[in-house]
């Protein structure tokens, strides 16, 4: 059954499978979360959009987490989910201050971006936000890449091309721009909103075929001016 088949509008069977799959992950460790702590930052995340009255609560939310985040993580959480557009750089270097690696910011706005994007979906559609899946045991893997450095960005990052060695370019190929090496400190969630970008938006080896149809309903430059539109909207400084 399809992950969306309470919706009255038909979904894509590769969106609902992406979706279903990322969100069921959630429940496992991360690069520098446990499990536990990630259903947290997205359970916290989910209260704020309750609070500000962008989400509506379902009535199954799923695995509520037994734990309390530290009050920088909620900072950081509540401030990506209800305001993102107000982060700046003063704000970010005053989460570290406070504790926050940026290892664990990285991860933080990762799966916020991810889990917004479902959630938006899902009231977008008219159907209830998605359970959250329980925790799974283990430990967060701490990998952290050797070739990162910091380039124009807050956080570190792996530069592309061969200064990224050969698990920057296995990670990227010979090119990514930053908007997407953002995330490259924590190389599972750069791999995981690609995976995301690839079916939502359309597949990378395409980018640059400006004639290229990735949605059966709109032209590539249809697709482009509701991007743009809505980034405009939020005001993303992209």
């Amino acid at each position: 059954m399809s992950f969306y088949a309470d919706s009255i509008y038909p979904v894509r069977e590769d969106v609902a499978a992406i979706h279903a799959s990322q969100i069921k992950k959630l429940g496992s460790p991360g690069t520098w979360g446990t499990g536990m702590q990630r259903l947290a930052i997205v359970n916290e995340a989910r209260q704020s959009g309750y609070q500000a009255g962008v989400l509506e609560e379902p009535d199954q939310p799923g695995a509520i987490p037994d734990m309390e985040l530290s009050a920088v993580a909620r900072r950081v959480v509540h401030r990506l989910t209800v305001s993102p557009k107000d982060m700046d750089k003063d704000f970010y270097d005053a989460a570290i201050k406070e504790g926050l690696s940026d290892v664990e910011y990285v991860e933080i706005v990762g799966l916020i971006a991810r889990f917004t994007c479902f959630d938006v979906f899902a009231r977008g559609i008219g159907v209830p936000l998605r359970p959250l899946p329980a925790p799974q045991p283990g430990q967060p893997t701490r990998d952290r890449p050797a070739t990162v450095v910091l380039e124009k960005a807050w956080v570190p990052t792996i530069p592309a091309g061969p200064d990224g060695g050969d698990f920057g370019l296995a990670l990227f190929g010979l090119w990514q721009p930053y908007i997407m090496r953002g995330l490259s400190l924590v190389p599972d969630e750069y791999r995981a909103h690609h995976d995301l970008e690839e079916v939502q938006y359309m597949p990378s080896a395409h980018f640059m075929e400006f004639d290229y149809q990735h949605h059966e309903g709109l032209t590539r430059p249809q697709a482009e001016i509701v991007a743009s539109r809505v980034s405009a909207l939020n005001e993303c400084f992209y």
